[in-house]
C-alpha cells in the first residue's frame, strides 16, 4: 500500500514539474498575436467583470503572462511582474491570464489580492486563449510589440532582471 502511495505521489510531482516547466525562450516568428478577451478580476485599476481584449491595448506593447494560482513558479515571479508594471506602466500594458482547471476563478481573485496585482488579470474561461498561444508550461510569458507582433515567448519563471531585459526588446525605439 505504501508503494502505491509513493508511486502516486511521484507521478503527481512529475506532472506538476512538467506543467510548471523550466526556463526557455523562443524568438518570435513575427506572428501577429492571437486575439483574446476575458473579464477582469477586480483591482485598483480594473473593475470586476470589466471586458479586456487585445484591442484594449491598441498601439501598446504587451507583456502577456499565463499562470494559475497553485503553480509555485507562477507565485515566485508575480512580485517581479507587479514591480515591472509599476516601472513601465506608461509604456507597456501588462496582462495576466489564468488557466482554469486546477484552480477556480475565486482562487484567481484571491491571488490578485494576495499579490496586490494592479494590472489587467482575468481567467481564460474557455481555454481558447491558452490554446491560441500554444502554452504548454506555466508560467509562460509572451512579449508583443506595439503592433501586437510576437517578439518572444518565455516558458518558465522570470526574475526581475530578466523580465526587464525582455521588456526592453518590445519598447519602441526612441
Amino acid at each position: 500500500m505504501k508503494t502505491l502511495y509513493w508511486l502516486a505521489a511521484a507521478t503527481i510531482l512529475i506532472i506538476l514539474a512538467a506543467a510548471c516547466g523550466s526556463d526557455s525562450s523562443d524568438e518570435g516568428s513575427a506572428d501577429i498575436a492571437a486575439s483574446f478577451s476575458f473579464e477582469a478580476f477586480g483591482n485598483e485599476n480594473f473593475e470586476e467583470g470589466q471586458p479586456i481584449s487585445l484591442d484594449t491595448f491598441e498601439g501598446q506593447p504587451i507583456v502577456l503572462n499565463f499562470w494559475y494560482p497553485s503553480c509555485p513558479p507562477c507565485r515566485l515571479e508575480m512580485p517581479h511582474f507587479e514591480a515591472a508594471f509599476q516601472t513601465h506602466k506608461d509604456e507597456v500594458a501588462f496582462v495576466a491570464i489564468q488557466q482554469l482547471g486546477l484552480d477556480s476563478e475565486e482562487e484567481g481573485q484571491k491571488f490578485v489580492e494576495e499579490f496586490g496585482l494592479t494590472y489587467a488579470v482575468g481567467p481564460d474561461t474557455s481555454g481558447t486563449v491558452i490554446k491560441e498561444y500554444d502554452v504548454k508550461t506555466f508560467p509562460t510569458t509572451v512579449f508583443l510589440d506595439a503592433d501586437h507582433t510576437v517578439v518572444r515567448k518565455w516558458a518558465g519563471p522570470l526574475n526581475e532582471e530578466k523580465l526587464n531585459e525582455l521588456i526592453e526588446e518590445i519598447l519602441p525605439a526612441s
